[in-house]
């Protein structure tokens, strides 16, 4: 009995200088098909490329877990029934913060609001869509595009994704980075067409693989 009492102060000593890993977890990156599908029994993207001649958002998938203890919500002394669970995290922001590389413009650091819960049973096996593009930086590089930059610019993009437990307490996942060069191609469709929605989730194509292509417009 006196080694199992010695041996509590012990383990709490060793385990009080590990940092605790954040409550969201942010891993791979996966690009979504047309259809906004995500395989993550694929090949992970370790960067990616924009024309933004074509589109003006770069979508990728990213894996995300839930590192909380699910807990049951209790009122009085009976849990609630439903589903009600007190390790659920509301996202409420996504922040990107941009590093140029080489020659090209600086990008203008983004938060934006994008509200989903990730329940407390969220493994590595969820994934959410993100837009790695915020609206300053796609003005800075429309900016630098516009007036007579040539050059394709390559960026490190840093993620955060901001939120709240159900009870108030504020939490944050890891930082994550993913390079992604952007250019200007000057791409056109010829009269009487337009772009086709073959890129990620039903945008134009220019991402990555998903060359852009032209249609004819559907009647009305």
């Amino acid at each position: 009995m006196k080694n199992f009492y010695l041996a509590v102060p012990l383990a709490l000593a060793m385990t009080g200088c590990v940092d605790s890993p954040p409550d969201i977890q942010l891993f791979n990156a996966f690009i979504p098909d047309a259809a906004c599908a995500v395989n993550q029994s694929g090949l992970a993207s370790t960067g990616g490329s924009l024309d933004l001649t074509t589109s003006g958002r770069y979508l990728a998938a990213f894996q995300v877990r839930n590192s909380l203890s699910s807990q049951e919500v209790v009122v009085g002394d009976a849990p609630v029934t439903g589903g009600g669970d007190e390790s659920s995290i509301y996202v409420t922001n996504v922040e990107l913060n941009y590093e140029t590389q080489g020659t090209g413009p600086t990008l203008t650091n983004d938060v934006y609001p994008n509200y989903f819960n990730l329940p407390a049973n969220a493994t590595q096996s969820s994934s959410v869509v993100l837009d790695l593009l915020g609206a300053n930086a796609r003005e800075d590089l429309a900016a630098y595009f516009g007036g007579g930059g040539t050059n394709a610019v390559g960026v490190i993009v840093r993620l955060k994704l901001i939120g709240k437990t159900i009870n108030g307490k504020s939490t944050e996942s890891n930082e994550i980075t993913y390079p992604i060069t952007f250019y200007y191609s000057g791409f056109t469709c010829p009269v009487g067409t337009q772009l086709e929605a073959n890129g990620p989730c039903g945008l134009p194509g220019g991402q990555d693989r998903f060359a852009p292509e032209c249609t004819e417009p559907e009647e009305t």
